[in-house]
């Protein structure tokens, strides 16, 4: 018995045994089952993670080239930046420069135009100055000239008539009195008159170089104390009076300065001519740009009316429904009234028509609306000669636009007188050159 249990009881140890491994053998496989199944997971979080290295990897490299590319430019710019401060402080040098070169530039152009104003008032005392050296010494040669013909007189009175008393004729510059000319006949008086007459008007101004050559004193006396009559005289004497060459040298000046006083007078009317064009062409600007305003405007008037009347027609036929009487503006479908107002007497109707007769409309004008009359009974009975002429509110509208258009006929005056302007124009534009104004 005790052998049989003992059996039994390994039999029962092995079955247990045996099922413990059996279990522990499941247990291992589910165990390495999960193991496989987690390290395959973890394998690819493994790969994943390693995927997301490398990527960060390529976006560190890629950024850090990107850094690089950016200091370059950085560097560039902070170059480009130095480069651009450097130009600046050597532009605000230049202005500087510039600022100080101007105001010196300035100065001196306030320097040179003081120094031209004294000159131009230099240049005119001169022109002054020497206007009256020149206009002394053509006195003083005009008073030589007529005490010499007077000297010339007396000797030849003297020597004509040697019993008779001499007669003394006081010079322009001689202050003697009037008492000591004793009478002379009248007819050698207006010779004499006439002798001393013509040598002053035929006396003309000369040039200083011309006054100094021929009368080399002048200067002297001028400067120093004045001089006399006898000096004159001995002086004229000794020079034998004005040689040829200073009447020629006289001659050629006067001749210089009368071209030089019309070339400044031509010039001066050609600056005011030019004025005037200019004035006229601006008033002719503005004459036109004020025609075809008014142009612009009748157009717009001319359209205004021509809808107002269709505004009022179209109105007339929105109240009315049905034909209207362009007498009255009564309805066609109504019914004569006896006792209306509106039923005119023939006095009425013959005061009307002389209206419409007396009225003088130009016959030249055609209106381009066309209205067809019709009348009502009423109208019709009252005259059988109106219909053929009606007085309709277009008609009258119509009267008023010829009214307004008569206004603007001012127009064709303002063109009309605009024509010979514009010739005048034509032809000063048409200015002279200069070799015509060399010829004047």
């Amino acid at each position: 018995m005790s052998g049989l249990t003992s059996d039994v009881y390994d039999e029962h140890l092995v079955d247990e045994s045996s099922q413990y491994m059996l279990d522990d053998l499941q247990l291992a496989a589910e165990l390495g089952k999960t193991l496989l199944e987690r390290n395959k997971e973890l394998e690819a979080t493994l790969k994943h993670h390693q995927n997301i290295i490398e990527d960060h990897v390529q976006e560190i490299e890629y950024l850090t080239k990107q850094n690089a590319a950016l200091r370059e430019v950085n560097d560039s710019r902070m170059k480009i930046y130095e480069q651009l401060e450097v130009s600046i402080q050597d532009l605000e040098r230049d202005k500087y420069k510039l600022a100080l070169e101007y105001q010196a530039e300035k100065k001196h152009v306030k320097q040179l135009c003081s120094n031209i104003e004294s000159l131009e008032t230099k240049v005119e005392e001169l022109t002054r100055s020497l206007e009256d050296a020149r206009r002394q010494v053509e006195a003083d040669r005009r008073t030589k000239k007529t005490e010499r013909l007077l000297g010339q007189q007396q000797q030849q009175q003297q020597q004509q008539l040697p019993g008779q008393p001499a007669i003394v004729i006081n010079s322009p510059t001689s202050h003697a009195s009037k008492d000591a000319i004793p009478n002379v006949p009248s007819q050698e008086g207006v010779s004499t008159s006439r002798q001393t007459t013509e040598p002053c008007q035929s006396a003309k101004p000369m040039p200083a170089g011309a006054a100094r050559q021929s009368d080399p004193a002048a200067p002297s006396a001028g400067a120093g104390e004045p001089r006399t009559e006898e000096d004159g005289t001995e002086q004229c004497e000794r020079d034998g009076g004005p040689t040829a060459d200073d009447h020629t040298l006289s001659e050629d000046s006067e001749e210089m300065l009368r071209i030089m006083q019309e070339l400044e007078r031509t010039q001066k009317c050609l600056l005011s001519e030019q004025g005037k064009v200019g004035d006229l062409e601006e008033q002719l600007a503005v004459i036109a740009q004020e025609n075809t305003a008014l142009q612009s405007k009748l157009l717009n008037v001319h359209s205004t009316e021509i809808r107002s009347v269709h505004d009022e027609l179209s109105m007339l036929e929105e109240f009315r429904q049905g034909p209207v009487c362009t007498r009255c503006l009564r309805d066609l479908g109504e019914q004569q009234d006896e006792d209306s107002i509106i039923t005119g007497t023939t006095e009425d109707d013959a005061s009307l028509m002389e209206l419409i007769r007396n009225t003088d409309f130009p016959q030249a004008y055609r209106s381009s609306v066309t209205i067809e009359a019709k009348t009502c009974t009423i109208c019709a009975h009252s005259s059988k000669s109106l219909h053929e002429l009606p007085v309709n509110v277009v008609r009258l509208l119509l009267e008023l636009w010829l009214l307004v258009v008569r206004k603007f006929t001012i127009l064709k005056r303002m063109l009309h007188y605009l024509y010979r302007p514009a010739l005048l124009i034509h032809q000063l534009i048409s200015l002279p050159t200069y070799e015509q104004l060399d010829y004047l």
